[in-house]
């Protein structure tokens, strides 16, 4: 008795599977991309202050001076402390090259100070107030965007319905149509800014404030989707 109510089970399943594989429907992977571009709204400013001398405590003042007098400029100009902060500062011997000897030859201190801009019509104003101040270095200028969140969801649905689109023109062809999704997956959305390289004091002219310009922002967005399609 145990022996044909196993066997029943057997055939049972069988069934089931076999009907399972039969019902199994067609697919068309395809992918999917997405980007959206848009003005940024804020800007991140590292200014840089490089010093040296024979003294090690002239070298350690003298930088915590024009630091302390960079940030004060900056506040001035309606930057909030909380928006500015210490990003790098380092200090160390450095040495010369006599007849192939290293001699030590005085002291160098690097203070990096990063500043959030809010306003992008203060970004020229913080790199020219900076210089003025002491500032002989900037370190990066990256424009960005306060809520990324949105500016990525927005790109991973069209890289959704770009794929989509393309699995639609597929199955048209084929003489199907899409009835459903297997599997999905998502590279999230990366942005790339605008961004200008480390520049020196000597690089700067008076005029550089007017010729910053923040450009656009682009999100992008890759989806893999597996559709399935009417037998």
């Amino acid at each position: 008795m145990k022996a044909i109510l196993i066997l029943a089970m057997i055939l049972i399943f069988g069934i089931n599977s076999t009907a399972a594989a039969e019902e199994r429907l067609p697919t068309i992977s395809v992918s999917g991309e997405g980007t959206v571009e848009v003005a940024p709204d804020m800007a991140t400013i590292s200014v840089g202050v490089v010093n040296r001398d024979k003294n090690a405590a002239k070298v350690q003042n003298d930088n915590a001076r024009i630091a302390s007098e960079i940030i004060k400029s900056i506040t001035v100009l309606g930057i909030d402390k909380k928006n500015i902060r210490t990003g790098n500062y380092s200090f160390h011997q450095y040495y010369r090259q006599d007849n192939n000897r290293r001699i030590a030859d005085g002291y160098e201190a690097n203070n990096t100070v990063t500043v959030i801009v809010e306003d992008l019509n203060l970004v020229g104003k913080v790199i020219d107030t900076s210089l003025s101040h002491g500032a002989n270095q900037i370190d990066a200028l990256e424009f960005g965007i306060k809520n990324k969140t949105n500016l990525q969801n927005e790109a991973i649905r069209l890289a959704v319905r770009d794929a989509r689109a393309k699995a639609e023109v597929v199955a048209a062809e084929l003489g199907k149509n899409i009835v459903g999704v297997r599997n999905v997956s998502v590279n999230s959305g990366y942005i790339s800014a605008p961004r200008a390289n480390k520049m020196s004091r000597a690089e700067m002219d008076e005029e550089y404030s007017t010729a910053i310009e923040s450009g656009t922002l682009t999100c992008s967005a890759n989806v893999h989707v597996e559709f399935e399609m009417n037998n």
